[in-house]
């Protein structure tokens, strides 16, 4: 289970004194829907159907201008959902890297930005897809991790958990067998 250069590299100055990188992937990113979809889609499409209606009939209308530009915000909060947010999905999938170490699960988003969590003491969430083609795996607190893998995680606890602790998770990872192998061998 040898990391790859391009990932080592990303992950490496992130391993404390003693760790040992023994497990390194990726998301894939052309899976674009997750299990909280079932609820975002359709409340999106609610959300941006409302606010492009009302933003028509103002428009059209004799409404004061002001009704207008109150509209605009929950317009572009409506395209984000509906649109927006599986664009940038998919991008963040495609710069980040996941680690296994030791003690901790690393998720590399960006060369400056990283999170993680133990591997011993958590509580550890793994669900195969249907086609058994993908993996996540979650440590820590699924409540708040659930909307991590939607595109609306950069509203972060707030949205997720209300507070609640951040958990970490590796999403839609692809060859489930080699990151569960080397899950099971740390633990």
């Amino acid at each position: 289970m040898n990391p790859t250069a391009d990932e080592r590299k990303r992950l490496e100055p992130l391993l404390r004194s003693g760790e040992t990188l023994h497990w390194t992937g990726r998301p894939d990113p052309k899976v674009l829907f997750s299990k909280a979809d079932v609820f975002l889609v359709p409340f999106s499409l609610l959300w941006g159907g409302f606010a492009i209606f009302w933003e028509y009939q103002v428009l059209t209308g004799d409404a004061p201008a002001l009704f207008a530009l109150f509209g605009i915000p929950f317009v572009l909060i409506g395209l984000y959902m509906i649109v927006g947010r599986f664009i940038y999905k998919s991008r963040r999938k495609r710069t980040t890297v996941y680690g296994l170490t030791d003690s901790r699960a690393i998720v590399s988003t960006s060369e400056r930005s990283s999170t993680d969590a133990p591997i011993h003491g958590v509580s550890i969430s793994t669900n195969r897809s249907r086609d058994n083609a993908h993996v996540t795996v979650t440590f820590g607190s699924t409540r708040s991790t659930m909307y991590q893998n939607t595109g609306m995680g950069f509203l972060g606890a707030g949205f997720g958990g209300l507070g609640a602790d951040q958990g970490v998770g590796f999403f839609d990872v692809p060859n489930p067998d080699k990151l569960t192998k080397a899950l099971d061998a740390l633990r």
